[in-house]
């Protein structure tokens, strides 16, 4: 019992800045939000860093991709094999919207996310003919980490957030 918070999931998030021209127009800087366990990491979720825009992110299986899943799509060789949908609700379909236009389903496949290290998110939509095809691969450089007030964790609901117009 006494070794159970030594597994916990740490609560981190990462921020990275776009590093050419097409990330920083589609994308501009974003911060993922993800729970680190000791030896697997779980991202919950994406936010526009500079906007208000968050999506959540499910971990999606790759048969979701149709036959031949990530390998068929970007490579054998390719690291990114973490693979999370963006679910639609609230602001998801608008972040889909953006990084593939005309698509109803995104994915996003990156490597483990590290500390001080660049990140290439390569995005994936639903296809017309169905299946997912590769929309776009965008290239981010480390930003940092936000760091949470030590004590219990915030619970965001809780959070007042001033809505516009102000008073």
């Amino acid at each position: 019992m006494t070794a159970a918070p030594a597994f916990a999931a740490t609560r981190r998030f990462f921020s990275y800045d776009p590093d050419n021209a097409e990330t920083r127009h589609v994308a501009g800087a974003l911060t993922f939000e993800f729970d680190q366990h000791l030896l697997s990491t779980t991202v919950l979720r994406v936010r526009a860093t500079e906007g208000e825009a968050t999506a959540d992110l499910k971990r999606a299986n790759q048969s979701a991709l149709g036959g031949g899943g990530l390998t068929a799509l970007i490579g054998a060789a390719a690291p990114e094999r973490d693979l999370y949908e963006v679910q639609p609700r609230e602001e998801g379909a608008a972040m889909i919207s953006a990084l593939c236009p005309g698509a109803r389903r995104a994915w996003m496949a990156f490597d483990r996310l590290k500390a001080n290290h660049d990140m290439r998110v390569l995005v994936l939509a639903d296809g017309p003919s169905g299946g997912a095809r590769l929309c776009r691969t965008l290239a981010f450089a480390y930003h940092g980490e936000w760091r949470l007030p030590p004590g219990p964790p915030v619970d965001e609901r809780r959070v007042e957030v001033p809505h516009f117009p102000y008073n």
